[in-house]
């Protein structure tokens, strides 16, 4: 038993030694080699993913809440322009020319309707133009088709000089201004990823009762953003 127990005591002991030794000779062959980085393609942030966030954070913070920009476009993208989130149309065709009126400034001309409403006012090679921006946008419709000979027929001779100036094929109704309603749903981004070749926005929109989730698809091309529908369920 005693030269059992003496034999166990050996193996131990070498199992113990060749493990040290082993480590010993590990340690030495990689001390001196550089740490693996980190910084490769996997682990660098999108920088894409940032320009979609940031410009869509500075959208909806302009249509959440009233802002103190100086341009007029981006004040009132906090009204209510029409759109309704339960119908299943893109959010875009209703808010798309009034982003573009504010994003860049466009500065659109505006004509008289009633004592409540004016229309904002694009021309068609500046609808055109949006193809660089929004994929699948709903046509515009011709201001002549809301201006109908009924409705000029009300109008004082200086109101319907300038309306005239405007009122053919050549010209669409780019947006609704009307002061009297705010917009009552709020827009957060909820997470941006890449897939594939493109990336997938998850927009939440929520009302006073109830909470709406969209997926945008956005490209990116020279560092602009290229916007596919967005619609809510």
């Amino acid at each position: 038993m005693k030269n059992n127990f003496s034999n166990f005591v050996k193996i131990i002991v070498i199992i113990i030694v060749l493990v040290l030794i082993i480590w010993l000779v590990f340690y030495i062959i990689t001390k001196n080699e550089p740490a693996v980085s980190t910084n490769n393609s996997n682990s660098r942030p999108d920088e894409n993913i940032d320009i979609i966030a940031s410009e869509l954070t500075t959208i909806f913070d302009y249509i959440n809440a009233e802002s103190n920009s100086s341009n007029w476009a981006c004040q009132y993208l906090n009204n209510d322009l029409g759109y309704d989130i339960t119908s299943g149309t893109n959010f875009f065709d209703v808010y798309a020319p009034a982003i573009m009126d504010c994003l860049y400034e466009k500065n659109y001309p505006s004509i008289y309707f009633d004592s409540e409403t004016d229309y904002k006012i694009i021309s068609t090679t500046e609808e055109n133009s949006y193809e660089s921006y929004f994929h699948d946008l709903k046509t515009l419709p011709s201001v002549n088709e809301i201006y109908t000979p009924e409705i000029l027929a009300n109008y004082s001779p200086s109101i319907l000089n300038t309306i005239n100036n405007y009122n053919n094929e050549f010209y669409k109704i780019a947006y609704i201004v009307n002061n009297n309603n705010k917009n009552d749903i709020t827009y957060e981004v909820s997470r941006i990823y890449k897939s594939n070749d493109k990336y997938l926005a998850k927009i939440i929109a929520k009302t006073t009762t109830n909470e709406y989730t969209g997926l945008l698809e956005v490209e990116i091309n020279n560092n602009h953003i290229i916007y596919s529908p967005l619609i809510f369920y």
